[in-house]
């Protein structure tokens, strides 16, 4: 089940709904947030594809996706692990309200869970759930990660397993509901998830959420035991020696491993990965003249313990063996439970050692003489720590405004933040900016009061998130990105980002078009030509979306009557922007006006009036 050369994941196709059946609600957890890589999210929830080459940039083909998921998909995440893309980007604006940032008990616990919980709805069939727990969080890393999937339709009755997973979506619906959110923990606790193959029963444990919710791992007593954790602690080794009578396996990362004295790793065997996977790209790069790679670390998590007899235990998810995992974090832990060679430790030893477990993608660690000093000042990471919580949870934001600039077709952010003064900066410098406006950050200063105003921004680049950099003699060493309550937004605003990604009158045909298609017709979401067309256009195959829109039209009319009411939406949300917003975009109208007239003719036309607002255009 685990080796590395058969068993890969594809994340985007675990968010892909099954056969017949289209998303209806998905919430996640994660502890750290990469916003290219939540752009690419909807393209697998809605349009059924991966997530390989689909983050980043401006396109079209995006638009549709983004749109569907603000009212159906929330991410939680820890508050302040937003990371600061590195360059603009208006469909970040597109996400603000999926984004809720969730706060921690204090500076060194952690919200660190990675969940999905997918709902799916079918035209006559049962409403399904999919349940993904990973140890990877929603970013771009290329470390080893593990993630297991679990299925089952809404049934009659109450499953009681179900209700710690229950009591850990309520939980996040508590720091920011969502719309249904009774109704969708009601049917969560009717579903019967099938174990996977090898498995006969699941058990759901969420961590530091109130209550009983401890790690199970704590207390888990076994006769065998592996485990993987890339991080580990002295206290968390000493709960498995103490727990477990026999044979204790453990795998994790060299540089973590050699920070261990060697009394901690007495009565372990302990492996780290295996430099040749964890540089490989960077040495198949190097061989081939490419650019810089990223290293391919461990970041999986997995205790595996044999209880009795031929009786297994996993318990999977983002908990490492570390003491915040078992006594500050708030985690997320997927016990499976089987029996027999095909789920036993024995087995996984021979897929991550070989056969003669001499060593495969890992290799057997031992301890040096003397523990390794850890990269960089403990301290001075301790101090960057507390003065990030502080940023985010004693920092009052008591004003931040969007008004007219002088030249009024713009927009200044002012700013009024309040507690400066009080910051453990400890030698450190602060700078605050309006993310995606392309301004340069401000220094922060240490006054009580702090008055800061970004000038000039355009609609389609206004945010809801600020960005802080955290800096010591002028050596950035934190930067993230905070979601605040902002006053005067443009009620517009959206309809000005798309226009801005639309572009032209051009664009908005292309738009079209891809609005117009059916689901299996849509290209790939980077499938797009420097001059703006696909590889499939005009090419004589049903996937050619230069195909007369009138036919189109009609074809939706009859087949989705719904999606022309979207679509009449979508017209009269870029019409306001192009009368709202001259600088977004080059000149002259994205809709033109022989197609607007041509609109009001079909509109009117369909037998209901295409279903279409009173004040469409």
């Amino acid at each position: 089940m685990l080796d590395l050369r058969k068993h890969r994941v594809d994340y985007g196709e675990q968010l892909v709904p099954p056969d017949g059946y289209a998303l209806a609600r998905a919430v996640a957890a994660t502890y750290s947030l990469d916003l290219d890589t939540l752009l690419s999210v909807p393209v697998a929830l809605f349009f059924a594809q991966t997530l390989e080459g689909t983050g980043g940039g401006e396109r079209v083909q995006l638009l549709d996706a983004i749109r569907r998921s603000a009212g159906v998909l929330r991410v939680y995440h820890q508050r302040g692990r937003v990371k600061v893309p590195p360059r603009q980007n208006r469909l970040y604006g597109l996400l603000e309200d999926c984004v809720v940032g969730v706060p921690t008990a204090g500076p060194f616990a952690s919200f660190h869970p990675k969940v999905w919980v997918l709902q799916f709805e079918g035209e006559g069939g049962p409403t399904r759930y999919r349940l993904l727990v990973l140890s990877r969080n929603l970013t771009a890393e290329r470390s080893w990660d593990l993630a297991a999937t679990l299925e089952g339709e809404v049934g009659e009755k109450p499953e009681k397993w179900n209700a710690p997973l229950v009591d850990f979506v309520r939980y996040l619906a508590g720091r920011k509901t969502f719309e249904g959110a009774d109704a969708f923990l009601d049917d969560l606790a009717r579903v019967r998830f099938a174990p996977p193959k090898g498995f006969h029963a699941v058990r759901f444990h969420p961590i530091g959420i109130g209550g009983s919710s401890r790690n199970p791992v704590g207390r888990q007593r076994g006769e065998r035991v592996l485990c993987i954790s890339p991080f580990v602690h002295e206290h968390a080794l000493d709960g498995l020696r103490r727990n477990v009578t026999g044979d204790r396996r453990l795998f994790g990362r060299t540089e973590e491993l050699r920070r261990l004295p060697a009394a901690a790793l007495a009565g372990l065997q302990a492996y780290a990965l295996s430099d040749l996977v964890v540089e490989g790209e960077s040495r198949d790069d190097a061989e081939d003249g490419g650019g810089e790679a990223a290293r391919q670390e461990l970041h999986a998590k997995l205790f595996v313990y044999h209880t009795h007899g031929r009786a297994s235990r996993w318990f999977l998810g983002s908990a490492n063996a570390t003491k915040a995992a078992l006594e500050k974090n708030v985690e997320f832990l997927l016990e499976l439970r089987g029996s027999g060679e095909a789920v036993g430790i024995d087995r996984l030893l021979d897929e991550m050692l070989g056969p003669d477990r001499a060593g495969g993608a890992f290799e057997e660690f031992a301890p040096p003489e003397e523990p390794a000093a850890a990269e960089g000042d403990a301290a001075a990471e301790r101090a960057v720590r507390r003065l990030e919580f502080d940023l985010l949870e004693s920092l009052e934001v008591a004003r931040a405004a969007v008004v007219r600039s002088a030249n009024g077709a713009n927009y200044d952010l002012e700013l009024t933040l309040i507690g400066a003064d009080r910051l453990p900066l400890d030698g450190m410098d602060v700078s605050v900016g309006a993310f995606n406006s392309g301004l340069k950050r401000r220094p922060l200063g240490r006054e009580p009061r702090v008055d800061l105003r970004f000038e000039n921004v355009t609609e389609g680049h206004l945010s809801r998130f600020l960005e802080f950099e955290i800096a010591r003699d002028g050596e950035p060493l934190r930067s993230f990105l905070k979601k605040i309550d902002v006053t005067g937004l443009p009620e517009g605003r959206v309809g000005v980002i798309v226009r801005g990604v639309v572009g032209d009158a051009g664009g908005f045909l292309e738009y079209l078009r891809f609005l117009l298609a059916e689901e299996f017709e849509k290209p790939p979401a980077d499938d797009r030509r420097r001059d703006g067309s696909t590889a499939g256009d005009a090419d004589g195959s049903p996937r050619d979306r230069q195909a007369p829109i009138l036919e189109r039209l009609l074809v939706t009319a009859s087949r989705r009557p719904g999606r022309l009411k979207e679509i009449d939406a979508v017209i009269k949300e870029l019409c306001d922007a192009d009368d709202g917003a001259p600088g977004e975009g080059p000149g002259g109208p994205v809709v033109p006006e022989t197609f607007l007239a041509f609109w009001r003719s079909f509109r009117a036309a369909l037998p209901d009036g295409g279903a279409a607002p009173e004040d469409a255009p």
